[in-house]
Parts: C-alpha cells; sequence; structure tokens
C-alpha cells in the first residue's frame, strides 16, 4: 500500500508519500480500506514533535487519526463487524494511509445517508466535542454555552451538540465568512472577536450574569477573557492553546478564584471508559440528523504537506479532508 510516512520531526515538508507495508488487525480491531482521512490539529503537533507524546513514536511514523472506509479484514474475536461494511473511527496505525486499523469499541458504521468524506471529518471532532460539551461541561437545557472557534472542527460540532441538548450557544468567530457558518449550524449569538469584546458580549447577552460554561480551544489567547465571560461558579473546559499558538499562557488571578471557576482540562486520549456510550449517543444524533459535517477543503493524500499548510493558516471553516 502507498502511506505517508515522517522520518524526522519538523515542518510539513517531512510527510512524504510512499510505498508501506500493510498493517495488521488484531484482536478487537479491524482493518479497513481508507477512503478518506481527517486532519486535525494534533496531527500538525505530533508531525512537528511539539506533541508530548511524540518522543514516543517509532520512526518512520503515519501521522492521522480520523478515517473512513471499508472494512476488509476482521481481527480475532470481532463479531461486531462485516467485511464490505462501511465505518468510520480512530485509526491505531495511522490514517493517511490506504489501509489502516481501527479499535472496535471506537468504531463506528457509517450511517446511510452520510458519505465516507464527511465521515472523515467526524471522529476526532466529533468525540472530543461530546466529550467537552455533554461529559466535561455537563450542558443542561435552558443553559448558556459559549464555545470558541465556532466554525472550526470541534467548534462547529460543539454547537450542534450543546442544540440537541437545549442550550442556548454563543460562540466566537474571526470573519463574517465564518459567522455565516456558525448560524447556519443554530448558534444563537456570533461574535466576530476582532471587532468586538467577546466577554463584554456575554455578560450583556446573558443579563449581567455570565455563561454558565465556556468551550475553550484558545486559552493562550482567552483564557482571561473565557474567566471574565463565565458567571460564579461556572464551568471552563479546556482542551488546548489554540493551533499554531504557544503552548505557554498567563493567568490573571482575579476573576479566576474570585468567582470560583471551575477549569477541567480534557483529553480524548483519556476518553477510553466512556467512548462505547459516546458512540451510541453520537450515532443516534447522526442518524437523526441533529449533527452534520463541516467539510471545508478536501486534499489528495499525496498533498498531505499541503493540507498541513491549509491548516495551519486557519482560513478554512470546518474540516480538511485527505482523499485517498
Amino acid at each position: 500500500m502507498k502511506a505517508i510516512h515522517v522520518h524526522e520531526f519538523g515542518g510539513p515538508e517531512v510527510m512524504k508519500y510512499e510505498d508501506a507495508e500493510d498493517p495488521l488487525a488484531g484482536a478487537g480491531e479491524v482493518l479497513i480500506q481508507v477512503r478518506a482521512a481527517g486532519v486535525n490539529p494534533v496531527d500538525t503537533t505530533f508531525r512537528s514533535g511539539a506533541h508530548p507524546l511524540s518522543k514516543s513514536l517509532k520512526l518512520p511514523w503515519t501521522p492521522g487519526i480520523d478515517a473512513a472506509g471499508e472494512v476488509i479484514v476482521l481481527g480475532e474475536g470481532v463479531e461486531e463487524f462485516q467485511v464490505g461494511e462501511r465505518v468510520f473511527g480512530a485509526a491505531t496505525t495511522g490514517s493517511y494511509a490506504e489501509k489502516a486499523v481501527l479499535s472496535v469499541l471506537q468504531t463506528a458504521r457509517i450511517p446511510s445517508n452520510l458519505s465516507f468524506e464527511e465521515c472523515a471529518s467526524f471522529p476526532v471532532v466529533l468525540y472530543t466535542a461530546f466529550y467537552a460539551v455533554v461529559i466535561k461541561a455537563g450542558i443542561q437545557p435552558g443553559q448558556t454555552l459559549l464555545v470558541h472557534a465556532g466554525a472550526g472542527g470541534v467548534g462547529s460540532m460543539a454547537i450542534q451538540i450543546a442544540k440537541a441538548a437545549g442550550a442556548r450557544v454563543i460562540t466566537t468567530v474571526s470573519s463574517k465568512e465564518k459567522g455565516g457558518v456558525a448560524e447556519s449550524l443554530g448558534a444563537d449569538i456570533v461574535v466576530n472577536y476582532r471587532e468586538e469584546d467577546f466577554a463584554e458580549r456575554c455578560i450583556a447577552e446573558s443579563g449581567g450574569m455570565g455563561v454558565d460554561a465556556v468551550i475553550e480551544m484558545v486559552s493562550a489567547e482567552n483564557f482571561d477573557g473565557s474567566c471574565r465571560a463565565l458567571k460564579r461558579g461556572g464551568t471552563m473546559v479546556l482542551l488546548g492553546a489554540g493551533t499554531g499558538k504557544s503552548m505557554v499562557g498567563s493567568v490573571t488571578y482575579p476573576p479566576f478564584y474570585s468567582k470560583d471557576i471551575d477549569v477541567r482540562g480534557m483529553s480524548l486520549f483519556n476518553a477510553g471508559p466512556v467512548f462505547p456510550d459516546m458512540i451510541r449517543q453520537v450515532n443516534h444524533l447522526l442518524e437523526q440528523g441533529k449533527v452534520r459535517a463541516i467539510v471545508g477543503e478536501e486534499i489528495p493524500i499525496a498533498e498531505a504537506a499541503r493540507a498541513h499548510e491549509v491548516l495551519m493558516t486557519g482560513k478554512v471553516a470546518g474540516k480538511i479532508i485527505l482523499k485517498v
């Protein structure tokens, strides 16, 4: 098969499309013929060597987590799927390849109304958003949630999941175009953070109280503002510093502690115990049409380096997909 290989950490140019050995499906796994793969910000940090887990990778390494395709081999003990079924999930062997191995525990069938490309956009961002909004933030009907980067991968999913849960959603964007995307997903209030103070707008839109929770993806720049936007006793779910942003930020302690703000870090890598239930609930939302994919651009897998370059510009609304 063909796959993207990283022989040394560095910029996008270190990714090479070359021959590779077919991966093998072990017990509790399936091997799929990959039709489409999603590109995520975390892929760029692993590729550059900036991710804390990069040092544990064995080179050459194949990037990518999101994968969608057809089952071609069943591993030992697998009874949940059949050869030929369309599935999507998290690849354990790297999804930037013609074939990839998926763990059955993190694999779902593709609903008949969705394409490979749409479902390749889901695994990381959809499950991350669900984990953040439903499990970590515990959002309830009638509550108000601030979602940063509402036109991005995780943000676009978070808006839809929060609306399905009956919440009111305020979101931040950087352009009129991205604002239109967020509105189409159901966001109640869209704030262009380049033109106005999002924290002040959140306070005004909540009657001076502040929002119930914040899904924070750009903490390197937003942490203090998100604290100001929250009500007393509010919850901030911290997903990351922001694509291409510094991993080091600063905190102005008031209002962080004076408002009894509950800051909850999270990583999808730690969600193993709740994954089966998340898959069940998420697929129910997909089948009901309450969550839809936002595919921003499709790029051939051989041009994975360009896909990373496009992602880092932050100008594409939705998910970048590699066509395999």
